[in-house]
């Protein structure tokens, strides 16, 4: 069982467990007794990882219930030409359904692409499954229904423009193949000729759902970053960092309070982040144009760390940089109280501060 914070850092390297070979179980082979049942959909987001490698996230169950009932409503009532807007993620992202994007509401980052989600495929050497996009999965839903109906599951295949032909062999043995060129099949990789297992909806996928978030909020906390554009030995950034806590604090809730949560007498803890770093850095300044024309390209990494992390210590040494980032903080933390309100307005918890390294010494100032 993994958990969202798995599908972010696990690398693809193979499970065992669920390799191709497991399709020699003759259970597999079992038949169907002709109803067909409609596929439950589950909807997805993509994050993409520092490895320029993507994953695909589930949202929770109350966010994918929520994002369903909006789509159906939207078929039903003709909406589908309006954009439709469903906040997810205890409300700190807004999901538009006719774009399929999921767009942050309190800082700044490209926007995610969401997918509405029934069919998936794994390669021999993949952990998690990859989401079918919507209107593959329409095709082969279509084609899985007939095969019900009729009873006809003599391998049929689908065969797709991009190559791809998926065969279904029963109810529970499909698989992806690759068609490859006679001219290409000696240098092409094996794990690439190898076929893909394929699974409809998540009732057989080794998967876990993330909780979802209370929507009643009791305290607000705003976090300031230290000196530098990262926050921890894995060189992320502010954001990450703050989801952390604010996942570990859901995890505290669950397991020491599970009760008083159950009877809606406690709420959550909604922690946000506080950049002040991309004020100073970008283009108002130019400091990190002239520092960048006097480095030395070798371990430019290394470099370009010191270089943003030194550089903060100055811009707070100095009157006139210092205010700036006093400033920054100030308005900052009066923006995302501002916009906290208007998407909770029924808050009347405490309000505090939280300041790691640099930003404790911001927050005495401001």
């Amino acid at each position: 069982i993994y958990s969202k914070e798995d599908y972010l850092q696990l690398s693809t390297e193979g499970d065992p467990r669920d390799s191709l070979r497991s399709f020699t179980d003759l259970s597999a082979m079992e038949g169907v007794t002709g109803v067909y049942e409609p596929v439950q959909h589950h909807w997805f987001h993509c994050q993409n990882l520092v490895d320029c490698r993507s994953s695909w996230i589930p949202f929770s169950r109350e966010d994918s219930l929520q994002l369903e009932e909006r789509h159906k409503h939207g078929e039903t009532s003709g909406e589908e030409e309006e954009e439709v807007v469903v906040a997810t993620e205890g409300r700190r992202f807004d999901v538009r359904l006719k774009e399929r994007r999921c767009f942050a509401v309190y800082w700044e980052q490209p926007p995610l692409e969401v997918r509405r989600c029934s069919w998936f495929h794994k390669g021999d050497k993949d952990i998690f499954y990859t989401p079918y996009p919507e209107d593959t999965s329409l095709v082969l839903e279509e084609a899985y229904m007939m095969a019900v109906k009729l009873n006809d599951w003599k391998k049929k295949k689908i065969e797709f423009p991009t190559g791809e032909t998926v065969v279904l062999h029963s109810p529970k043995l499909m698989t992806q193949q690759q068609t490859i060129p006679l001219k290409d099949w000696i240098s092409l990789p094996s794990v690439q000729s190898q076929p893909r297992t394929v699974k409809r909806g998540l009732e057989d996928i080794r998967i876990e759902l993330p909780e979802g978030e209370p929507d009643q909020v009791d305290h607000l906390v705003f976090m300031v970053h230290g000196i530098g554009p990262t926050c921890d030995i894995q060189l992320r950034g502010v954001v990450p960092c703050v989801n952390d806590f604010r996942g570990a604090s859901l995890s505290l809730l669950s397991s020491h309070f599970k009760q008083s949560q159950d009877g809606t007498h406690m709420g959550r803890v909604e922690f946000l982040p506080v950049d002040w770093h991309r004020v100073l850095h970008g283009d108002a300044t130019g400091v990190d144009d002239d520092i960048q024309r006097i480095t030395l390209p070798s371990i430019s990494r290394l470099r370009q760390f010191s270089n943003s992390t030194v550089l903060d210590l100055f811009f707070y040494n100095s009157p006139t940089y210092c205010q700036t980032i006093i400033d920054t903080v100030a308005s900052e933390i009066n923006r995302l109280h501002q916009v906290f309100l208007q998407r909770h307005p029924q808050f009347t918890g405490a309000v505090s501060l939280a300041g790691h390294s640099l930003g404790q010494y911001v927050i005495d100032l401001s």
